[in-house]
């Protein structure tokens, strides 16, 4: 996510949280308004609001306009990276996603990725195995890390347009496999089989076996899906 189209919804998000953009129905003002009151361009502001619309804290009605969902929580934190409201059907969104964007871009990251991409994901892989051994110096050291991976096998990919989807998805697919991790690492082995999972992934990549890395990466959302469905 840009930085400038994150902060803008920060922005809207407090004015939010205080009420001051926000009717007794719960409507927002008109696109043109929310953009001459931040003083920013239409399509920055669409921008924005799409990532609002997509954490489930506003919705768009059609003929009526720009609303704060009924079932959504007034006491957001300013700073997008504390909302945890997940809208209903958002994890299997985003786990048709993942496997939309990530298994193709695992099978053309094995064909074409560099010494300098494996450099990337190699120390993605050491950090983990890191925070997986000794624990997190620091909160959201494992969320980072594992993102940051799964950002650099698309980016290996070569293919500019996946690369690009990646980045639109990017701050939601992070907030997302942050509070994965945060779940499913407190239970048994699971901290083990993601790791184990992230390594035949990279070992697939290195070793440019094309139908391999796809496997594998199909097989780590797949796993994920099914640890989150039950």
């Amino acid at each position: 996510m840009s930085k400038r189209r994150k902060k803008l919804a920060e922005e809207i998000l407090e004015k939010i949280k205080d009420r001051s953009i926000v009717d007794e129905e719960g409507r927002l003002p008109t696109e043109r308004d929310l953009a001459a009151l931040f003083r920013v361009s239409r399509n920055l502001l669409r921008e924005a609001l799409v990532v609002l619309e997509c954490m489930g804290i506003i919705e768009v009605r059609a003929k009526e306009g720009l609303f704060v969902k009924g079932d959504s929580p007034l006491d957001f934190s300013p700073n997008l990276k504390s909302v945890v409201l997940w809208p209903e059907n958002m994890l299997r969104d985003l786990m048709e996603m993942r496997v939309i964007i990530e298994v193709p871009a695992a099978g053309l990251a094995a064909r074409r990725r560099t010494a300098e991409d494996l450099k990337r994901m190699e120390e993605c892989i050491r950090h983990l195995e890191e925070v997986y051994l000794h624990g997190e110096k620091y909160e959201g050291e494992g969320a980072k890390w594992d993102a940051l991976l799964h950002t650099a096998i698309v980016e290996a990919s070569g293919n500019r347009i996946l690369v690009r989807f990646s980045e639109e998805f990017g701050y939601i697919m992070e907030k997302y496999i942050g509070q994965s991790r945060s779940l499913v690492f407190s239970r048994g082995d699971w901290p083990r089989i993601i790791l184990d999972q992230h390594r035949a992934l990279f070992a697939a990549i290195k070793d440019k076996d094309e139908a391999k890395a796809k496997k594998a990466a199909l097989k780590h959302i797949e796993l994920a899906r099914k640890k989150f469905a039950g």
